[in-house]
């Protein structure tokens, strides 16, 4: 009978072991809702920038209009077309709700009739987007 004593004497009962298992499980979710939460936060305040109709080239100037549909600031800070020619312009900054008509001019001729492919560089990323050649 003192074996069968000491046997049970060193064993781990299993409310003690369901108590940890909850333990740990409440830790884990709580981290990963932790997670979730600063991930959504800084989502949720991220500038979003959409080319609103067709932008244009007409005397070598692109006219285009941008609009910010997220809820923080976005900055336009340069602009490219095809691989050669890039204007840096003053930065725009376009508030959230609001839209801005650039005016980027451009040191190089483009040939009239064409369609060329640029790049808006922002602080949210690069906004790609196509040109009609006037």
């Amino acid at each position: 009978m003192t074996k069968h004593a000491l046997s049970k004497r060193g064993e781990i009962s299993t409310p003690i072991i369901t108590i940890l298992v909850t333990v740990a499980a409440l830790a884990v979710t709580g981290v990963a809702i932790s997670w979730m939460v600063s991930t959504g936060t800084s989502a949720a305040s991220q500038g979003a920038a959409i080319i609103v109709g067709s932008p244009v080239i007409q005397s070598d100037t692109l006219y285009m209009t941008v609009k910010n549909i997220g809820n923080a600031n976005t900055t336009i800070t340069a602009c490219r077309i095809g691989s050669d020619a890039a204007s840096t312009i003053t930065p725009a900054v376009i508030t959230p709700g609001d839209s801005k008509v650039l005016e980027i001019a451009f040191d190089e001729s483009f040939a009239a009739g064409s369609t060329v492919k640029g790049a808006l560089e922002t602080n949210q990323g690069i906004l790609q987007f196509s040109a009609y050649v006037q």
